[in-house]
């Protein structure tokens, strides 16, 4: 019998001329807003929605992933690891699972998203919902079908996704939408992209999720997410909904694949891609959406590195050619894995704008707008547990608090780093070698002791104002500078002394070394500041 050939979309082979730039509702700035992007296993996110979290990240906005399952039944690339795969450890993929949730850290890192987390985890976890023994949804598999289209498979864990209520499933990511409270939330199409049930599966109860958090209920406020997009999988000639097409960061999404070591290869020079099928596919930085829920008919304004405005006349209803657009080349999509994903586009620039808010990206990370629109179609289910909101957003009384702002650009806290530490460094320095001495022959330093608190305050304020850790470092290490050039710029230096045959020279010498251990603790009660505000907003 002949093995089926994978059959992947095609995104980005049909461009509409009045496609979309990007995915904010009008009115929202890049670095205010806040996306929710709900995928089905480890990777997904990469493949099919990398280039437009990358882009968004780089613009300023809070990019929050929510996968629904560890991905373990996936097929492993490299031999070396294939004894991680569910049927050779014979553990279900718990193994697997385990290993692609670094991958996914490390893709995640790359992307810059600010907060992710799997279903069942809070935020993401409707206390009064019930959830798998396993504590989470697991993998639940596929076969290609005839016609290369993916199928169910015939031997998923009843504590597969596909196999869960789906309004159970949907109160625990209405958890997290109550929580994250997105400006905009994505997730695949109705036919799951290429047809994978655990896409198709997370759909159904991203929608469903999207009805309920708009409704009253268990754990808090309600949100009415503005805008739903779906991940375009096999274009339809003739499908009214609004388009969206997003030049997104190539550069992002590539590491980002890269990171997914055991699911794709990549070929050399970048190109092009392959998962464990060997069928490879064409990789592209422009990714196609079409509007799930919502009302979209302003263009988008460009903002950052988003260059090219908004094609005139988007709206709903608006005639789709059946051509691509001009200069886009059809290029293949997604995989086993994840949604209709790689369009076409050579170049990871023009773009939409896009909104904000967040914490670092990274390891373990975990974790809003405009007026509510319209909400996409309802559903039924349990009342999802609410979460504080990760995050701020500008001029909107129904947004999170504002001490959730996200972190500072690398420019504005490197600059407000260094301007504390040439303020610090000159004040602290200058006042270091002042001694009180006592008739008795006694004396005290007190200048040191005040330089010492003078530049951990500036170093504990550069590093909670920016929400840099990194940032609390600067000003201890420029008052270091400051003081080896004093001390060693020319002989005889009267604001450091560092011959210790007097109570000066002592203090000269000391204040070297008080000076890194303050840029040592400020680093550690900036980082601890860190981790209690972010568990404050989850907790709250």
């Amino acid at each position: 019998m002949t093995q089926p050939v994978p059959q992947y979309p095609e995104q980005g082979a049909l461009v509409r001329e009045d496609a979309l730039p990007g995915l904010l509702p009008s009115g929202v700035r890049p670095e205010d807003a806040r996306l929710l992007f709900v995928h089905a296993h480890p990777d997904d996110e990469s493949i099919a929605t990398g280039a437009t979290m990358g882009h968004y990240a780089r613009l300023g906005a809070q990019v929050v992933l929510l996968t629904m399952t560890r991905g373990e039944r996936g097929e492993v690339v490299p031999e070396p690891l294939r004894h991680l795969e569910a049927e050779r450890a014979g553990d279900g993929g718990t193994a697997l699972g385990l290993y692609r949730v670094g991958e996914l850290d490390d893709a995640a890192a790359a992307l810059g998203v600010a907060d992710r987390f799997f279903a069942g985890e809070p935020p993401a976890r409707d206390g009064s919902a019930e959830l798998p023994a396993t504590g989470g949804y697991t993998d639940s598999g596929m076969t290609w079908g005839a016609d290369g289209r993916a199928g169910p498979a015939e031997d998923s864990s009843p504590h597969s996704l596909t196999a869960a209520d789906p309004g159970t499933a949907a109160a625990h990511v209405a958890a997290a939408v109550r929580a994250v409270r997105p400006h905009v939330l994505v997730t695949y199409d109705d036919d799951g992209g290429y047809g994978h049930p655990d896409h198709v599966r997370t759909h159904e109860v991203a929608v469903r999720a999207v009805a309920l958090a708009a409704r009253p209920g268990a754990g808090g406020d309600t949100w009415s997410v503005p805008l739903v997009w779906a991940a375009e999988g096999e274009p339809r000639p003739g499908d009214p909904r609004p388009q969206a097409a997003v030049h997104g960061s190539a550069e992002r999404k590539r590491a980002a694949m890269a990171a997914h070591a055991t699911q794709l290869v990549l070929d050399a020079d970048g190109t092009r891609f392959a998962l464990s099928n060997g069928v490879w596919q064409p990789f592209s930085a422009l990714e196609t959406y079409r509007l799930l829920g919502g009302d979209r008919r302003q263009d988008e304004r460009p903002a950052g590195d988003a260059a090219a405005a908004a094609p005139p006349g988007a709206g709903p209803g608006a005639p789709e050619p059946g051509t691509p657009r001009a200069g886009a080349a059809p290029e293949r999509g997604p995989h086993p894995g994840a949604p209709g994903a790689a369009g076409a586009s050579p170049a990871p620039a023009a773009g939409a704008a896009a909104p904000r808010t967040g914490a670092a990206p990274g390891r373990g990370a975990r974790p809003g707008g405009v007026a509510p629109a319209v909400a996409p179609p309802a559903a039924s289910g349990p009342a999802a547990h609410h979460r504080a909101p990760a995050g701020p957003r500008a001029g909107s009384a129904a947004g999170p608090r504002r001490d959730a702002d996200p972190p500072a650009t690398v420019a504005s806290a490197l600059a407000t780093s260094v301007l504390a530490g040439l303020l610090g460094g000159s004040v602290a320095t200058v006042l270091h070698g002042s001694i009180w001495y006592s008739g008795t022959g006694w004396w005290l330093p007190w200048g040191l002791v005040f330089g010492a608190a003078l530049l951990l305050c500036l170093s504990v304020w550069a590093g909670t104002a920016t929400r840099r850790v990194w940032a609390a470092a600067v000003p201890g290490l420029v008052a270091y500078v400051l003081a080896w050039l004093l001390a060693r710029g020319r002989d005889g230096s009267a604001l450091v002394v560092t011959v210790p045959d007097a109570p000066i020279g002592v203090v000269g010498v000391a204040w070297f070394a008080v000076v890194l251990v303050t840029t040592l603790l400020s680093v550690l009660v900036t980082a601890r500041w860190v981790r209690t505000r972010r568990r404050e907003l989850r907790t709250a």
